[in-house]
């Protein structure tokens, strides 16, 4: 379930706000373009997408590792091309996927050009890059969906399907018999509706691992549920890119029911799956 909005500043003469959130995936009718959000998500153009849809005033969320492609922080410059201010914190300052820490631990690891026009540059605390976000002007709502939400089958065998899912949300009941593949990273906040719908595996990027393990604090969990769940480091697939998660990733942590089931550390996402799909042969 989504966590409460936390709102810690309102001192523009619009109104405008710092607002905190575990997940950009939370992003909903409370936040409005006069925000500037700052987010336990990475700072990548798919965790972006989910502000910059319903309009903000800037962003600040977590680089995850940086990962493949720098897709950690590729959200900075699809928000510099809308006029908008984004920065990301460094791996090991802050959690993944909580954004207080992000908030109160992180520090600036990266700003695109409007936000270091406003005096965000790296090492500075994030909560110091917010208060500056708030001298923007107010965001606008983007004219058309910039987040695919589709689910796609990568592959189907006797045992049964490999989906790709973006994001861990997008995934639904129809899904419980999967082995499902995300660019999501697989932090705490990602989980809870999997521990709910129960699916065959579930594979995410690692996130850089982050401070406190925190980019994959949500394997044990989808252990206590009995889920099989691994993730691939960061460096070797981009983060919120299923499609790169299922081609490229390379296992770096699996859970015990997923090594059970032989997924090791090393292994290609590819072979990881099927040996959730196959339980273990």
């Amino acid at each position: 379930m989504p966590g409460t909005p936390l709102w810690l500043e309102a001192s523009t003469d619009d109104g405008g706000r710092v607002v905190v959130l575990d997940s950009l995936t939370h992003v909903d009718a409370h936040i409005t373009p006069r925000d500037v959000v700052v987010a336990g998500s990475f700072a990548g153009a798919l965790a972006f997408a989910f502000a910059l849809e319903r309009g903000v005033r800037g962003l600040i969320a977590h680089e995850a590792g940086v990962g493949r492609a720098r897709a950690g922080i590729s959200g900075l410059p699809l928000a510099e091309r809308l006029g908008l201010p984004a920065a990301a914190v460094a791996t090991g300052s802050a959690r993944l996927g909580d954004g207080r820490s992000v908030h109160d631990d992180g520090v600036v690891s990266h700003a695109n050009a409007v936000a270091a026009a406003l005096g965000v540059r790296q090492g500075l605390p994030a909560a110091a890059a917010a208060r500056a976000m708030l001298a923007a002007p107010p965001g606008t709502p983007a004219a058309a969906p910039l987040v695919d939400r589709s689910a796609r089958v990568a592959e189907t065998t006797p045992d049964g399907r490999v989906v790709l899912v973006d994001s861990m949300s997008f995934a639904g009941p129809q899904h419980r018999g999967d082995v499902l593949c995300a660019g999501s990273h697989a932090g705490r906040v990602n989980v809870p509706g999997l521990v709910a719908l129960r699916p065959r595996g579930a594979l995410f990027n690692d996130g850089g691992i982050a401070r406190d393990r925190s980019g994959v604090s949500g394997l044990p969990v989808l252990d206590d549920a009995g889920v099989a769940a691994a993730a691939v480091a960061a460096a070797s697939a981009r983060i919120g890119e299923a499609a790169s998660t299922w081609a490229d990733g390379v296992v770096s942590v699996a859970n015990e029911a997923a090594r059970r089931l032989g997924v090791a550390p090393g292994q290609t996402a590819r072979e990881a799956a099927r040996r959730m799909l196959g339980g273990g042969r």
